[in-house]
């Protein structure tokens, strides 16, 4: 499989040190809290570790397949989405600052059957949403 082309990074400072704010952004129960008409099911994570994000309104939804590629607690983190929808990988990196954590978040996406030049154009808006979906996660 060729790598997708959309991609994005982002930057944000989350209160508390690294091992704190690890534990917030990886908590799944978490995520199903936060992140709208998504369910998400597996962990504890780990090495080689798979998680499914179940996004559905009613009836109709997809999963979204993950695999923990990498895992360095509170440091670094690598998940290739995996699932027949979705693809791509996340790479989160966490170091202490001033304020707290700096909270690196770099993905590449595209879901199957849409061309990645098509898939380009929702960078800005997928940037956007899980920026604010990391935001509320490493909120205490």
């Amino acid at each position: 499989m060729t790598p997708p082309r959309a991609s994005f990074t982002f930057d944000l400072v989350a209160p508390g040190d690294p091992a704190v704010v690890w534990e917030r952004l990886w908590d799944l129960d978490k995520h199903t809290s936060t992140i709208p008409l998504t369910t998400v099911r597996g962990g504890p994570l780990s090495l080689a570790s798979t998680f499914v994000g179940r996004t559905a309104l009613g009836p109709v939804g997809f999963d979204d397949v993950m695999v923990v590629r990498e895992w360095d607690p509170p440091r670094r983190v690598v998940i290739d989405k995996v699932g027949r929808v979705l693809r791509g990988s996340i790479e989160v990196t966490l170091e202490p600052c001033d304020q707290g954590t700096l909270v690196r978040w770099s993905q590449s996406y595209g879901a199957s059957g849409v061309p990645d030049a098509l898939t380009s154009l929702t960078r800005p808006a997928v940037r956007a949403a899980y920026r604010h979906v990391v935001r509320r996660l490493t909120r205490a």
